[in-house]
This record gives structure tokens, sequence and C-alpha cells, in this order.
């Protein structure tokens, strides 16, 4: 990336001479690309060791307009890349504007270095504004969420603090860790050596399941008579989708997705992806790295019995402040695992009992006339509303799809509550990045720019659906993709709403008596409505819209795709009809 360069540099950095030059050896020894950030003088001395002693490479500077999106871009770009991510927020106050982010972050169980700067922590060194931006302890206030937190007041403590914040970021269960950096400490010039990184520091351990529990899930799931296989987290990692692919062979299972996940081929005749009886008739559910199973596992039926092995990080990494695993425990068998280990000892301990791809053969094509059934009513139901003005979200997706199924392509954001299922042939992990999981509103900007910089490094083109309201929280995001060059294909679902709340309002009023036909008050955004092509426009996109005739989408989306192949950000506003599903 040619952006940025920066000018008059003597050549490669050699040995750090301050505080924060230490900090940019660490990060570029630990394999960090990027750093993310919105500008802050509580870290102005690491912002010149990375551009002057760095050279702005490895990690380079990502402006973002917003720490939320700076946040958001790593998250989605650590999930995307599976590389080593990080963001830099300002004191209280940026980490303040972050911690939605953070949150998310947390949630998703995703690996995230969270760099801040503080103090200084000797007040005789402060300015007038380092005052109200010092706080005893400033991690406090994302402390109940990040796995770690250091506040590191030397030039000497800088380089354990980053490392054993990545270290522990990394290992399972993942999740962010944040690390401020005294203010003062990191334009001190050293007084000696700082001791280089120990190989510790950049290995992961993996977790392995206790072998007395995967002799009891092997037994349950062989003694079953309808085996149902969920998984979720894996859809990060595409090196599981071969294995995940075998195991549901082998037991005959039906499969399906945890929502906003993609782990398993969409072709596959044994994906019942979005079918509700998947769940509800299994007398036995194999779950594997699913973020709320009791949301996810349906009601047993009257009478019926049902053996759930959970293959998780369980309640390893759970706190007190957190309601993240629901109220109770439901599994029967606990495997605690990394997900790809875990998943290869579980087969490898199922071929040892002596299962074999054709003993349920039966079951297995019982299943696969469940999908192939599924499939063709499915079908009827879109092209039921394929002519529908404003455009349903079903033909929005289906043309979506038909215009970069031939690209590389990466999805970065989908809909969420009207996603139709089977028209997005995906092949499995790594195809599609999932949801915020945290519920924050606002993520998905900077996910798309950050998910959207990890494919272009890979040589694929990303690809998003965002609804308008998480849109136009964080719209600046899109600045940063034109700015650093990013490409990727946009579209933006135009309901002109908050649709998901007035369904809430409509029950509320539906269980108390009261007019439904105002659930629409202080929901939508009309009179006016936003113009969001040219709102993208503003920050140097290729944009159009808004496109209310399904049959001119096929046309506005592949001159987008094209614009997008070449290089640019190219967004669609679509208007569609949110009561459609």
């Amino acid at each position: 990336m040619t952006v940025e360069r920066p000018q008059g540099l003597t050549g490669a950095a050699g040995a750090p001479e301050y505080g924060s030059d230490v900090v940019v050896e660490t990060l570029r020894e630990l394999g960090y690309r990027y750093l993310p950030l919105n500008p802050g003088s509580s870290f102005r001395g690491l912002h010149d060791s990375v551009v002057n002693f760095g050279g702005n490479e490895q990690p380079q500077l990502l402006l973002c307009l917003h720490e939320e999106i700076a946040v958001s871009m790593a998250h989605a770009y650590a999930k995307a890349s599976r590389r080593p991510a990080a963001a830099a927020v300002h004191d209280l106050v940026g980490l303040m504007h972050a911690s939605m982010a953070v949150y998310n972050a947390a949630c998703d169980q995703v690996p995230l270095l969270l760099l801040g700067g503080s103090g200084p922590a000797d007040p005789r060194k402060r300015r007038s504004i380092d005052w109200i931006h010092t706080a005893s302890t400033q991690a406090e206030l994302v402390r109940d969420y990040v796995k770690w937190d250091a506040e590191a007041l030397v030039p000497e403590d800088f380089r354990a603090a980053v490392a054993r914040a990545h270290a522990l970021a990394h290992t399972g269960p993942p999740g962010p860790a944040y690390v401020s950096l005294d203010a003062d400490a990191q334009e001190q010039r050293l007084a000696a050596a700082v001791p280089p990184l120990a190989t510790a520091a950049t290995t992961v351990p993996a977790l392995a399941p206790d072998p007395v529990a995967l002799a009891a899930a092997v037994d349950a799931l062989l003694n079953a008579d309808r085996v149902t296989v969920v998984a979720g987290r894996l859809a990060r990692d595409p090196r599981v989708t071969q294995p995940l692919v075998e195991l549901v062979e082998l037991l005959g299972a039906a499969y399906v997705d945890e929502r906003n996940a993609v782990c398993f081929p969409t072709a596959h005749p044994q994906n019942l992806n979005g079918a509700r009886t998947a769940l509800a008739d299994a007398d036995a559910v194999l779950a594997i790295g699913v973020g709320d199973l009791p949301g996810t596992l349906p009601p047993i039926a009257v009478g019926g019995t049902r053996t759930v092995i959970e293959m998780s990080y369980g309640d390893l990494g759970l706190r007190s402040w957190s309601q993240e695993r629901g109220h109770q425990l439901v599994s029967d068998v606990l495997l605690v695992a990394d997900p790809l280990p875990g998943l290869l000892a579980l087969l490898d301990a199922l071929r040892a009992k002596g299962a074999a791809p054709g003993a349920f053969a039966e079951r297995r094509a019982g299943v696969a006339q469940r999908c192939a059934d599924r499939r063709t009513k499915l079908a009827a139901a879109r092209a039921a509303e394929a002519d529908a003005m404003p455009i349903a979200p079903s033909r929005m997706v289906t043309e979506l799809w038909q215009t970069v199924r031939e690209t590389d392509w990466m999805l970065l954001l989908r809909n969420t509550r009207s996603w139709p299922e089977n028209v997005w042939q995906f092949n499995g992990a790594g195809d599609f990045l999932g949801h915020s999981v945290g519920a924050g509103v606002g993520y998905g900007p900077g996910a798309l720019v950050g998910g959207a910089l990890a494919a272009r490094d890979m040589g694929r083109l990303g690809v998003g659906i965002i609804g308008d309201g998480d849109f136009l929280m964080a719209a600046g995001a899109l600045w940063t993709a034109v700015h650093y060059k990013i490409p990727m294909l946009v579209v933006i679902n135009d309901n002109s709403s908050f649709y998901n709340d007035e369904e809430h309002q409509a029950e509320v009023a539906r269980h108390r008596g009261r007019p439904v036909e105002n659930s629409w008050i202080g929901m939508r955004m009309a009179d006016p409505n936003v113009d969001l092509a040219l709102l993208a426009r503003s920050y140097g996109c290729w944009a159009t819209g808004p496109i209310a005739d399904p049959n001119v989408l096929g046309g506005v989306l592949g001159v987008a795709r094209d614009r997008a192949l070449a290089g640019e950000v190219a967004v669609v506003q679509v208007r569609t009809d949110p009561t459609r599903k």
C-alpha cells in the first residue's frame, strides 16, 4: 500500500531509542500489520514511533474518524484474516467511545489488542488537559469484559505488557486485551536495552477435550437415532469445513449453522439451515462453538428426550458481570476445547470406536430428502415475492449473489432477520464473517472496512449488505476505505426504519390492546429520507440509488461490482420492504 509513506527516513529502523519504539518493535515481531486509530496526544509517542521509527509499515497507521470504527475494523480484520489485530484509542475519552466495540469483540470471542495512552502518572508532568483525561484506573472502563489489562508506567514494562496481552488475547477463549502506555514513558529515552521478546510470547497453547468426556460424547452420538450438528464460531477458520463435513456424513446427521454463522457448504445435501425441525426433532444434538446454546435449542417435546453434547470453552473466561452463557447449563456432555483440535479429536474417537461412512446411510438419505423438499419450498416462496416493490430482501440477496458469484468474494456482513437460506452458495467456513455477537448497532461500517482490508490482502473482493440504521451510526468508515484504497462492494438495505424495534412496539401494543398502527413513531428515518448514496459519495465512494425497481437492480449491481474490482469502494442504496422476511 503506497498511501501515507513517510519522508526523509534513513532506512531500516535500528535499535529502539525511546519507550514507544519498543512497542512498535514488539508489534512487528508479533505480526501486527495494521493499527487503526483516531489520533490522540496520549499516544503521540507511539504515533511517532510507528511513522518515524517503523516507517509506517508493520504496523501501518489507518486513520479512522471514530474510535468505535477503529475497534470494529480491527475486530472484523481479525476474523477475516486470522492474523493479529490491534487498535489504538486516546486515553479516557477514546476508550469511552470505543467501549461498545470492545464489548462486541468480547462477546464474539475475537482476539484483539487494544492500545491506549494514559497519564502521565507523574502529576508534575501533566498538562492541564491531562488531568481530566487521567483516571485511577483507566482500564476500569472495560475491565469487566476484556481478558486482561495493564497500565505500563515505565518503558521497561512496555514489551512485557504488550506481549502478555497478545498471548492472553489469543489463548482460548480468545478475546480483547487492553494495555495503556504511560504518555510520558512513551517519550522517555531508553536508559538500557530492553530484553528481547520471549519465544513463548508468540506461541498459543491449544485446548484438547478431556478423554473421559470425549468417550461419553462418542457413545451418545453413536447410540442416538436422530442426530443434528450445529456449529457457530468455527466459521472463521476455513480448515474446519472438511472435517466438519466428514463428521456430519459419518453420523448421517442433519446440520444447521448457528444464526449469523456459516461453517458448512450450502449445497451439501445434509444442510438443513433454517429448518426449525432440525433441532426440535433430534434426540442428540452436537453443538460446536455455539455462543448462545440455550437460545439456540428449542424446547424438548412433551415425552421426548434429548442428549446435548457441547464442544466449546464452557465457562472458561466467564465473568460475573456478564450473562453471556445464559442462566443455566444445558449440556449433558461438555467437551472443553479449541474448535479445530476438538473437532479432529472427536472424529478420531468416532473412527476408533468403529464408526464408518456407510453405517448411517439410511439416516443420511432421509436427511437429504428433507433438505431437497425444503429447498423446493424456499424457492417457491422467493419466486412469489420476486417482483415486489419496494424490493423484497430475498430478491436483493439473489441479485447480489448472481452478480458476484463468479468472483473470489468474501461476504463481510449480511441481513440478520431477513436472510433467505439457500440463495447464497457458501463453500463453508471463512466465506462469511458473521455479526458483532454483542449486537451493538454501529459495528457494521467499521467491520465492512476491516473485513475488506483482509479480503484485499488475500486477493478476494469484500462484499457486504448493511442496514441503513447501522450504516448511519458510523458512515465515516467509508472514508477510511477510500483513503487507503480498500475496495469493496456495499449494498445498503434501506427500509428507512429501525424496523426491528417497530416489531417490538407492535408486540407491546397488541399485548396492551393499543393501536399497532403507531409502532412506526420514533422509528422511521423519513421526512426527510436520508440520501445514503449521496452521503457515500461525499466520502469518495462510487455510489448510486436508491434503487426500488427489482428489474433494474441486477444491472446496477453489475456496474458496482466492476467498479469494486477496479479498486473502488462501490455503494448501492436499495429500497426494500421491511415487512418481508
